[in-house]
């Protein structure tokens, strides 16, 4: 069931990859089939309000070139535009759609159904003790990545 030798680190990435394929097989049919878990970044570090590339690339720590990349494929999927940014009109925001509302609102009923999936394992008890000790690791290790206010997305 575990293997004992594995570190932390790489049952973490296992764990991730699995959420991230539970969550990504919904969303390929229900979104579109071009979307991958990478393009899910955009969303969990997105500001409500919208970001600036510069802004998503450093809060999900990637490159600017990269996170351009994935906010275009975007644009074309229609889930994000870039508009001009009313506080330096020589900026742009990168924004959601109507079309990229309603895949966030999809993107979270799948997240409530995987969590129901893992709850059913661990138990509700186990589900909680999970985020608990999950969180305590984010703390212990120095608080998580530097883009991690609570108003982020789940996805």
């Amino acid at each position: 069931m575990v293997d004992p030798p594995a570190s932390l680190l790489k049952l973490l990435s296992q764990a991730t990859a699995a959420y991230e394929r539970a969550l990504n097989q919904e969303l390929r049919v229900r979104l579109d089939d071009q979307l991958r878990p990478a393009h899910y970044t955009v969303f969990r570090h997105l500001d409500p309000g919208g970001s600036r590339i510069t802004a998503l690339a450093e809060s999900a720590g990637m490159t600017q070139q990269s996170m351009g990349e994935l906010v275009t494929h975007m644009e074309r999927c229609g889930l994000l535009e870039r508009q001009v940014d009313p506080v330096d009109r020589r900026a742009r925001l990168v924004v959601l759609t109507e079309a990229g509302k309603t895949a966030l609102g999809i993107a979270a009923q799948r997240i409530r159904s995987i969590e129901q999936v893992i709850a059913a394992s661990l138990g509700a008890d186990g589900l909680a003790g999970l985020r608990q000790a999950l969180a305590l690791v984010r703390e212990a290790l120095g608080g998580g990545y530097s883009g991690e206010p609570s108003e982020r997305r789940q996805v």
